[in-house]
């Protein structure tokens, strides 16, 4: 009796020990890996790969789309007024009694090309694939091209970046083309901007009436300006948006009222 009740005991430890085990595994499953010497590169890590290709994108885009609106369509600005902290691009100027000369008559290609230029070289210090190579992995990347589409309502920026990565057993994964859209209207801004030179052109005395001009975007512009030392400081937005592009010309030079 006494050896069959040790033997009864025993197997309900068991049972009770099968009920956790069978517990646990249920709950927690999907979180135990168990590890292998030779486990290849998964081809779902492209994906962490590719969104971690596309956070420097969207930062270093970021930086570069602040900086060109503020700062007159330049990263770093040769030919500027200083505005309070503001480094802010001439697009149009003169230093005598004349219409101002365009100095950007091609300002969205100009653009394009200094966002270009800003988010390769930041792409560069961003991406480090240090991670996967200390996993045993090779990996080769190429030439790293950067391609900006500024739209009228968002910019399109495109990276052709081709990564390799070579497993232990040679399975190969490839990735090649990113690309990030920022919903911001500089297309439809640097029009605005185009409008404003062109108007300061043409219009007698360099007396453009942008009041004017604001009222026949039928609500869509926002647009100011301000003298500043010889200067007309513009702000240009669309309506109940928080972007702002604003840009420096000096035309005609006299006193302003």
């Amino acid at each position: 009796m006494h050896k069959r009740g040790q033997v009864t005991v025993f197997v309900i430890l068991g049972i009770l020990i099968i009920a956790v085990l069978a517990i646990i595994f249920y709950l927690y499953g999907e979180k135990i890996k168990i590890p292998t010497q030779d486990q290849e590169f998964d081809f779902s890590k492209t994906e962490i790969v590719k969104n971690y290709i596309e956070s420097c994108i969207e930062k270093a885009g970021n930086e570069a789309l602040t900086l060109v609106g503020k700062q007159g369509g330049e990263v770093n600005p040769g030919f500027y007024q200083q505005y309070y902290n503001d480094k802010i691009s001439y697009l149009c100027y003169t230093n005598s009694y004349s219409a101002c000369y365009n100095k950007k008559p091609f300002l969205k290609e100009f653009i394009e090309r200094e966002i270009n230029a800003y988010i390769k070289e930041r792409l560069n210090s961003c991406l480090n694939l240090e991670d996967i190579k200390n996993q045993g992995y090779e990996i080769q990347t190429g030439s790293l091209d950067v391609n900006t589409n500024l739209n009228l309502y968002n910019v399109l920026v495109e990276i052709n970046y081709p990564i390799t990565i070579r497993g232990k057993s040679g399975q190969i994964v490839q990735l090649n083309k990113f690309n990030k859209i920022f919903n911001i209207p500089l297309g439809r801004l640097i029009k605005v901007a185009e409008d404003v030179v062109n108007n300061e052109i043409k219009s007698p005395r360099g007396l453009f009436f942008y009041q004017a001009y604001q009222l026949s975007q039928n609500g869509e512009i926002e647009l100011t300006r301000t003298l500043w030392s010889n200067t007309e400081i513009y702000v240009t937005n669309l309506r109940n948006d928080n972007y702002k592009f604003q840009f420096a010309i000096q035309n005609y030079v006299r006193a302003f009222p």
